[in-house]
C-alpha cells in the first residue's frame, strides 16, 4: 500500500497521539506492512515525547513572538516549499531521498503539539490501546465523587424528573433529566441546608424535548436536606427530601 506524504504523516501523528479510529488503525497497519520506516518514525516520535514528558517544565511559561520565517521553514521541512520544489541546490537533491521521513517527523511533531516551555506533552502508547474504564465511585450520601440518585415528587403528572447529586469538596452538583416541562419558564433549582437557608444552584428554560442539566451550589452535601425546582413565580414544580449524609 502507498499513501501520499501528507496522509502518511497524518497517520503517524495520530498513532503517536493515540488518536486513531478503527479504520485509520487498519490503514496504518497496511501502510506499515509495506513500508517498515513507518514503525521507525513512530518509535522515534514516541521516544522524543517520552523524554520531554519525563523532564517536564523547568522554567515558567514564556510568551515569544513567532519567527517571521517559521512558515517557510516548516514548508521546507515537509517538502512543500515553493523554493524547494523549484530545485534549489540547497534542498533539491535531498528532498527525494528524505521527503517521506522528514515530512512524517515534522508534520507529526506539529500535529502532536509538543510544548516544551509549557510542559504539555501528549501521552504515548501503542497504535490504539484501549484504556481501562474508570472505576465508579460508590458510598453513602456525601461520598466525594459518588453519584447519589434522588427520587423526586412532581406537582403535575405530565412532569417527570430524574436525577441525583454528586458531592464535591467545593459544594454539591445537581444532575437532572426532565421531561414534560414545555412552558418556557425560567425555572430555578434550589438546595436547602440544615438551617433552612436556600442555596441557588442554577436556572434553566422549559423545552418540548428532554432537558438535561448539571448545576452547582456552594453548599456541602452533608448540609443539604432538600432540593426544589421552582417556577419563576415561586411554585414548586418538583422536590425531594434527601437522606442524611455522613
Amino acid at each position: 500500500m502507498s499513501a501520499s506524504p501528507d496522509r502518511r504523516a497524518e497517520l503517524i501523528a495520530a498513532a503517536v497521539g493515540d488518536d486513531l479510529d478503527d479504520a485509520e488503525a487498519a490503514e496504518l497497519r497496511e501502510l506499515a506492512a509495506a513500508d517498515p520506516t513507518v514503525d521507525t518514525e513512530i518509535a522515534q516520535l514516541r521516544e522524543m515525547t517520552d523524554i520531554l514528558g519525563r523532564r517536564g517544565p523547568t522554567e515558567p511559561w514564556l510568551e515569544s513572538a513567532t519567527p517571521p520565517d517559521l512558515r517557510e521553514r516548516i514548508l521546507v521541512a515537509t517538502g512543500r516549499s515553493p523554493r524547494e520544489r523549484s530545485g534549489s541546490p540547497r534542498f533539491g537533491m535531498q528532498r527525494f531521498g528524505m521527503q517521506r521521513r522528514s515530512a512524517g517527523l515534522a508534520a507529526a511533531a506539529a500535529i502532536l503539539g509538543v510544548v516544551v516551555g509549557g510542559g504539555a506533552v501528549l501521552g504515548v502508547d501503542a497504535y490504539r490501546q484501549p484504556a481501562d474504564p474508570p472505576t465508579a465511585i460508590t458510598g453513602p450520601p456525601g461520598t466525594l465523587g459518588a453519584y447519589e440518585e434522588i427520587a423526586f415528587t412532581t406537582s403535575a403528572p405530565s412532569v417527570d424528573v430524574e436525577g441525583g447529586l454528586v458531592a464535591h469538596t467545593w459544594g454539591t452538583e445537581t444532575v437532572l433529566e426532565m421531561e414534560g416541562i414545555s412552558d418556557r419558564g425560567p425555572y430555578e433549582v434550589v438546595l436547602v441546608d440544615r438551617s433552612g437557608v436556600e442555596r441557588p444552584s442554577g436556572t434553566f428554560l422549559g423545552s418540548d424535548i428532554t432537558i438535561e442539566c448539571r448545576m452547582n451550589a456552594a453548599v456541602l452535601r452533608q448540609d443539604v436536606t432538600d432540593i426544589e425546582i421552582r417556577s419563576a413565580g415561586g411554585e414548586i414544580l418538583a422536590s425531594a427530601q434527601l437522606p442524611t449524609a455522613s
